[in-house]
């Protein structure tokens, strides 16, 4: 008898388990969104995009989201939506019980602008992807140029790691050894406070530009780095510094090993 009247139970509890998940669903069903909260993610202070542009790229597309019933939105072709703006890296939308549809995005993180042979001009992110250039705001990253063949449109959808591991790209494109420079130069302040500008000459070789002085800096390929930089860094702080010869040369030659070689200015 006690075993019987223990199923019993529980069968009633199941009963009314399932008949409350039932009337909150169905509660759900007619549930409606009440609002829309967009929270922006802005790495470094930039502003490729807005929380207006995400709210508009909705509009366009018939999410509306006010009043439209929760059971209509479908959050991950809403993801999939605010992805393809270009400007964004990640994108995730949650509705809340009371019906506030919460998005949280945040923003790829330029390291470069690029300026193609054409004059066409583009981004680099960190993750080493190329983005579009913004008529609404400029990042302040360093600038590259010179014989850079690749435009925008053919190469966006190609990424650092896909030139280097398919030797076909590689062979056709500098965008990793940019990414590679571009990317050391961002990761130390005294780097980015030295470095004004990236020229590609037609060696597919690099020329730096410093922010102050007026020598170039022939840094040779992408390779090496750490040893380059190290020796630019010192003949800047020991040499240059200590002397004031800013203005003295014309280059400064990083190409050798173990050694710089100067050009003075006549």
């Amino acid at each position: 008898m006690k075993k019987i009247i223990n199923i019993s139970l529980w069968a009633v509890f199941v009963l009314g388990t399932i008949t409350t998940l039932g009337f909150v669903q169905k509660e759900q069903n007619h549930r409606t969104g009440k609002n829309l909260d967009i929270s922006i993610n802005s790495k470094d202070e930039n502003y490729f995009v807005t929380r207006a542009d995400i709210h508009q790229l909705l509009n366009d597309h018939g999410d509306s989201i006010i009043h439209q019933p929760i059971s209509s939105i479908n959050v991950p072709d809403m993801e999939k939506l605010i992805l393809n703006n270009p400007s964004v890296a990640n994108a995730n939308v949650f509705i809340s019980v009371n019906g506030i549809v919460q998005i949280t995005a945040s923003q790829r993180k330029p390291i470069a602008r690029i300026f193609n042979l054409t004059g066409e001009s583009y981004y680099m992110d960190q993750d080493g992807r190329l983005m579009p250039w913004s008529p609404t705001y400029t990042a302040d990253v360093v600038a590259v140029n010179g014989f850079i063949m690749e435009s925008y449109g053919n190469w966006y959808r190609y990424s650092v790691k896909n030139i280097e591991d398919t030797p076909a790209l590689k062979e056709l494109s500098v965008l990793d050894d940019i990414y590679r420079l571009a990317d050391f130069i961002n990761k130390d302040k005294y780097r980015k406070a030295l470095v004004g500008q990236i020229y590609v000459n037609s060696s597919k070789e690099f020329e730096l530009v410093p922010s102050f002085g007026s020598f170039h800096i022939m840094l040779g390929d992408a390779n090496d780095l750490d040893e380059k930089f190290t020796k630019l860094m010192v003949f800047c702080r020991d040499g240059l510094s200590n002397t004031g010869a800013w203005n003295d040369y014309s280059t400064v030659n990083l190409k050798f090993k173990n050694q710089i070689v100067c050009t003075k200015r006549f």
